[in-house]
C-alpha cells in the first residue's frame, strides 16, 4: 500500500469512497436525510483547501484523509476507507500521516475533528489516537475557533456531532 497526496485525477475514485463509506452509517441508523456523501463539488472543494491523503492498492485509490490548519490546529476534516477495504488499519495509517503533519507544524498546539456522537467505529478510532471531546472550559489557545465550529454543529439538523481534540504530538 501506497499513501500519497491526492490530485484531481483522483476526483472520481475520492467521490466512490466517499459514496461507500456513507453506507456504514445508513447500516448503523443513520437518517439518509442527515447524512449525505460529499458530493463531487465537496470532494473539488477538499481537494483545492485541504490537504487530501490517499491510500493506494495496486493502482486504486481505496481510503482518504483530508486536513487543513485552522489557527494552532490542524483539523483533520476527514477519514474515509472504501467499504470492501474497511477493518485493515487504513485509517489508522493515515490518521497516522495526520498525526505527524502535526508534530512536523511548528505553528501546531493541537488536533481537531469532529465526530459523529453515534458512531462508535469512529470515536473508538480517534480516543485511540488520543482524542477527547472539547471540554466547555477548555483551555487552549485560540479555543475560540472551536467554540465557533461545536456552535455551528449543535445548530446544525440531524445527527449530533461534536468536537474532538488531543495535544500535538512530539516529533
Amino acid at each position: 500500500m501506497l499513501l500519497r497526496t491526492a490530485n484531481c485525477s483522483d476526483l472520481p475514485a475520492l467521490h466512490a469512497i466517499e459514496r461507500s463509506a456513507t453506507e456504514l452509517y445508513y447500516e448503523a441508523g443513520f437518517s439518509r436525510a442527515h447524512v449525505d456523501p460529499r458530493s463531487e463539488a465537496d470532494m473539488r472543494h477538499l481537494l483545492k483547501y485541504t490537504t487530501v491523503l490517499v491510500a493506494v492498492d495496486a493502482d486504486q485509490v481505496i481510503a482518504y484523509a483530508s486536513y487543513y490548519a485552522r489557527g494552532p490546529f490542524l483539523h483533520l476534516e476527514e477519514i474515509a476507507v472504501r467499504r470492501d477495504h474497511q477493518r485493515r488499519g487504513l485509517g489508522r495509517a493515515l490518521a497516522a500521516q495526520v498525526l505527524q503533519a502535526a508534530a512536523d507544524d511548528p505553528q501546531c498546539t493541537h488536533l481537531s475533528l469532529v465526530a459523529f456522537t453515534r458512531a462508535p467505529w469512529a470515536l473508538g478510532l480517534y480516543a485511540s489516537l488520543g482524542f477527547q471531546f472539547l471540554a466547555d472550559d477548555a483551555a487552549l489557545p485560540h479555543v475560540e475557533l472551536l467554540h465557533e465550529i461545536a456552535a455551528l454543529e449543535a445548530t446544525a439538523p440531524g445527527e449530533p456531532r461534536a468536537v474532538m481534540i488531543r495535544d500535538k504530538p512530539i516529533a
